[in-house]
C-alpha cells in the first residue's frame, strides 16, 4: 500500500514534491540584503523600503526575506505547476511532455486522445500568454481530430469545479475545454478525491525527506483542516 497517494509510486510523490523544496532551499532563494537591494531584477522602491524597516521594526534582513519572496513568487508559482505536471505525467497511461514536444503541450494522454495545457491558476496568463494556449490548443485539435485538448488550472476561480467548453474571442469547439484542479486529476486518476489527497500527502513527504523539525504545529495542521474543508468540501 502507498503511504502518499494510490496513483503513483512512493518514490515517484517524493521525487516531485523535491523538485519544489530543492528550489525553495537553493542559493537562488537566499540573498543577503544589499545584493537584493542593488540587483533586484525589480526596481526597489528606497522609500517605502525606509517605512518598511523603520515602521514594521523588521530590519534589512526581516525586508530582504519578504522582497525576496515577493520577487520570486511567479518562480514558485511555476515550481508548483512543474510539480502537478510531473506528478500526473507519472500516472499510469499518461506522459509529461517537458519541453521541446512539437505539440508544445505539458501533458497528454498515451494515446493521443487527451492533450492538456496546464496552468497552476487561473489567471497566471495575460492576454499574449492565452492566445498562445488557445493556438496550441487548436494545432493538436487539427492534428488530431479525435483528441479533447485542455486549458487546465490547478486553482480555478472561487475554487469551483468546472469542465467546460472554452469560449475565446467567438469561437468555440467541444473539444477545446477548460478544466478546473481537481476534475483534471479526477479525469487523469479516476479518483474524485485525488487532488485533496496530494495536498493532505505533501506534509508528510516534506518531514519525511526534511525531518521532523519540518512537521506542521498542532495549531498549523488545524488551520490546514479547516482551509482544506472550505477548498474541497464547502
Amino acid at each position: 500500500m502507498n503511504k502518499y497517494v494510490e496513483f503513483v509510486s512512493d518514490e515517484d510523490f517524493l521525487e516531485c514534491v523535491k523538485h519544489v523544496i530543492d528550489f525553495y532551499l537553493s542559493d537562488e532563494y537566499q540573498e543577503e540584503p544589499l545584493t537584493v537591494l542593488k540587483e533586484s531584477k525589480n526596481d526597489i522602491d528606497a522609500i517605502k523600503t525606509i517605512f518598511d524597516i523603520t515602521v514594521k521594526q523588521i530590519g534589512f534582513d526581516g525586508w530582504a526575506n519578504k522582497e525576496m519572496e515577493r520577487q520570486q513568487d511567479k518562480t514558485i508559482n511555476n515550481k508548483i505547476g512543474e510539480f502537478h505536471q510531473e506528478l500526473l505525467g507519472k500516472v499510469d497511461g499518461w506522459v509529461d511532455l517537458g519541453i521541446g514536444d512539437e505539440t508544445e503541450i505539458d501533458l497528454k494522454k498515451e494515446d493521443n486522445t487527451v492533450f492538456i495545457e496546464l496552468k497552476n491558476k487561473h489567471n497566471t496568463m495575460n492576454s499574449s500568454s492565452t492566445k498562445t494556449c488557445r493556438e496550441k490548443l487548436e494545432n493538436v485539435i487539427e492534428q488530431y481530430p479525435d483528441a479533447t485538448a485542455y486549458w487546465a488550472y490547478i486553482i480555478s476561480r472561487k475554487y469551483r469545479s468546472e469542465n467546460r467548453v472554452w469560449k475565446y474571442q467567438g469561437r468555440e469547439d467541444e473539444k477545446i475545454r477548460r478544466i478546473s484542479g481537481d476534475l483534471l486529476y479526477e479525469m487523469i486518476t479516476g479518483d474524485s478525491n485525488a487532488l485533496e489527497k496530494v495536498y493532505e500527502a505533501i506534509p508528510k513527504a516534506i518531514v519525511d525527506l526534511l525531518g521532523e523539525d519540518y512537521k506542521l504545529l498542532p495549531y498549523d495542521e488545524k488551520l490546514m483542516k479547516e482551509f482544506q474543508e472550505f477548498i474541497y468540501h464547502n
